[in-house]
Parts: C-alpha cells; sequence; structure tokens
C-alpha cells in the first residue's frame, strides 16, 4: 500500500510541476514574408507603377527582372552610373517593397512590422500622373505555421481598374 501512493504521489507531483518546468513551444526562428497582390485591369499599358500606402507609408519600387534570360545571350554590362545615390537617414523607410511580376500583376512585400488593415493602392503614369486610386480593408488569414508561433499569412488579392483614355 505504501508503494501505491509513492507511485500515486509521484505522478501528481510530476503532473504539478510539468506547467512550472518549461513545456512550451519551441518555435523556429523563421520571417515569414507577408504579400500583398494587386491585379490591374482595364487600361494597363498606361501603368508605369502601381504604389501601395498604408497609414506609415508608401511603397518603395523594386527592379523589374523579367524572365530568366539564358546564359548564353548575356552580354557584359558596366555600372549604371545614373542610379541615384543610397537613400537618406531623413527619408522614411518604406512600408512596402513592390516589383511589377507580370504586364498586369504586383507584388508587395511588407517591410515594416505589423499587418496593415487598410492600404491605399494607386495606379501611376510614367509622368507620375494618377490614373486609378482606391482604397482597400485587408483581412489577413495565417496559411501555414501554428497558433502558438504564427507563420506566413496571406489577404485575397485587390483588384484595380485603369479606365480606359
Amino acid at each position: 500500500m505504501k508503494t501505491g501512493w509513492g507511485i500515486l504521489g509521484m505522478a501528481v507531483l510530476t503532473a504539478s510541476l510539468l506547467p512550472t518546468t518549461g513545456c512550451t513551444a519551441v518555435c523556429p526562428a523563421i520571417g515569414y514574408a507577408s504579400i500583398i497582390t494587386v491585379n490591374v485591369e482595364g487600361n494597363t499599358a498606361a501603368v508605369d507603377e502601381v504604389q501601395l500606402c498604408s497609414d506609415h507609408s508608401c511603397s518603395r519600387r523594386l527592379p523589374d527582372y523579367g524572365p530568366p534570360v539564358p546564359i548564353e545571350s548575356v552580354q557584359p554590362t558596366f555600372p549604371d552610373t545614373s542610379m541615384p545615390g543610397p537613400i537618406s537617414s531623413a527619408t522614411p523607410p518604406a512600408a512596402f517593397l513592390g516589383t511589377r511580376t507580370d504586364a498586369d500583376t504586383w507584388s508587395f512585400s511588407i517591410s515594416q512590422p505589423g499587418l496593415p488593415e487598410h492600404v491605399t493602392v494607386r495606379a501611376l503614369a510614367l509622368d507620375k500622373t494618377v490614373l486609378a486610386e482606391q482604397q482597400n480593408d485587408l483581412v489577413w488569414t495565417r496559411v501555414g505555421g501554428s497558433e502558438q508561433c504564427g507563420g506566413p499569412v496571406t489577404t485575397p488579392p485587390i483588384t484595380l481598374r485603369v479606365a480606359r483614355n
């Protein structure tokens, strides 16, 4: 009988210590990219850039790389000295980094902490004239990971209609 109570006592003690001994989820140190896709419809030929803005700031455009090019067709190039210098420390950081992924699709990665609830999306002409602009509410859904550790999130694509001239 003593042995039975000893085992039972040990089980109760072990069970009571589990919450205080560090039985927590171990999360991987992974930074997940949160992407916002904008599909442009209508007069897409007039669009030079799509800009995404939140309460904090607007997007900064990354270079368009286009489709892969066979290595045999690549010609040596020299650095482009017409490129602007580094961004000054007085320039606020961009809330999003955007790139054109095809003729009518733009992808924006969030470059600041947190997920915006609202954005403004604009289609700009080459001379920076606003061709179309709209406000959008974003609904984020986790598409991987776990409740405890988080994971990648997505929001439905935004469709921006540019009127034909």
